[in-house]
């Protein structure tokens, strides 16, 4: 499922043509240069072409098996009775780790908001699909054996998936049976055993946020105005709105760890990534952000500097550094993408 910060969806674009399933030792995806359309394929680890440079997107391989998909033009259904409509259509299919073709390049991967592509990958041993707008589950073998009856549809972690349909949110188990009724307005995928729930109300059409457990019970009340999933049993939450809110951390039963003291708990996603950088504790740490002005050395985007903290699992900053822009934390962090 898509993310409130989204995290499993490709974009359209170059970057479209690979996934981010990690490669395994034998077969990588490749990509052609110069060509109208992307066209890729997977070589082994002496450089041996396996599988031919003929999809649009290549995925990583997941549990031993790697998304594959080509574009072709089609009809597309108006929304909400409105007329159809010739587009571009994304259709998936997987190969297995010796680069056979297993299971068809028949699903679709639909297009959400006219950019992202819901390419999907393998999770617990079956992957969501979904056909005539709806989604179900298919294993390995292809066989569904979860039927075609929601609206959308998470991956499986921990033998249970967010899904929703009649535009409510609850949670399924592997065969399709209902763990939590389809109740909510809006429900995340579920991580360390809590997922993010939304309440709306008529002064705030942005929602608060919380968290409800496996059984579907609120134990952190909607009060956040962004979160993060929990990580190491940590979530960073935040207070305020996109441009002047505040970022703190609380524990899975809603403590205030660090309070809502900094600019920014991750990386805004750079040119084609969707998902955010960070924003998640990874071995005992957590990166934070604040953006440092100095009134007539500010940039265009009102700041002139930005220092990051890092956090250790109590909160104390264990080390800082400043930076002039996001482009020398993107080059500090990620050096091979300068070279």
């Amino acid at each position: 499922m898509k993310k409130f910060n989204s995290k499993a969806i490709i974009v359209l674009g170059l970057y479209a043509a690979f996934g981010s399933g990690s490669a395994t030792a034998g077969l990588q995806a490749f990509e052609l240069e110069n060509t109208e359309q992307p066209q890729c394929g997977y070589k082994d680890d002496r450089g041996k072409v396996i599988v031919p440079a003929k999809y649009y997107s290549c995925g990583g391989f997941s549990e031993g098996m790697a998304r594959v998909a080509v574009m072709k033009m089609g009809m597309v259904k108006g929304y909400d009775g409105g007329e159809d409509y010739e587009d571009y259509l994304y259709w998936q299919g997987y190969i297995n780790e010796a680069g056979k073709l297993v299971i068809p390049i028949e699903h679709e991967a639909p297009v959400s908001n006219g950019i992202f592509i819901d390419y999907r990958d393998f999770h617990e041993g079956v992957v969501a699909v979904y056909k005539d707008g709806q989604y179900g589950y298919l294993n390995k073998t292809g066989k569904l054996t979860v039927p075609y009856a929601y609206q959308s549809a998470g991956d499986f972690n921990e033998g249970i998936a967010v899904a929703s349909k009649n535009k409510k949110y609850g949670v399924i188990d592997k065969t399709g049976k209902t763990i939590v009724p389809f109740k909510f307005n809006w429900l995340d995928d579920y991580s360390e055993g809590l997922a993010k729930y939304k309440i709306f109300t008529l002064n705030d059409e942005d929602g608060k946020i919380g968290f409800v457990d496996i059984s579907g019970k609120p134990v952190i009340a909607a009060k956040w105005d962004e979160a993060m999933e929990f990580s190491e049993g940590l979530s960073a939450v935040k207070v305020g709105d996109y441009n002047n809110g505040k970022w703190g951390v609380i524990d899975k039963i809603g403590k205030v760890i660090v309070p809502p003291k900094y600019d920014m708990a991750y990386i805004e996603p750079m040119g084609d990534a969707e998902d955010v950088d960070g924003g998640r504790y990874e071995n005992g740490k957590l990166d934070v952000y604040n953006l440092n002005t100095k009134d007539s050395n500010a940039d265009y985007n009102g700041y002139d500097s930005i220092t990051r903290y890092t956090l250790d699992r109590q909160g104390k900053v264990i080390s800082q550094k400043t930076y002039k822009d996001w482009e020398e934390i993107d080059q500090e962090r990620y050096p091979q993408n300068y070279q």
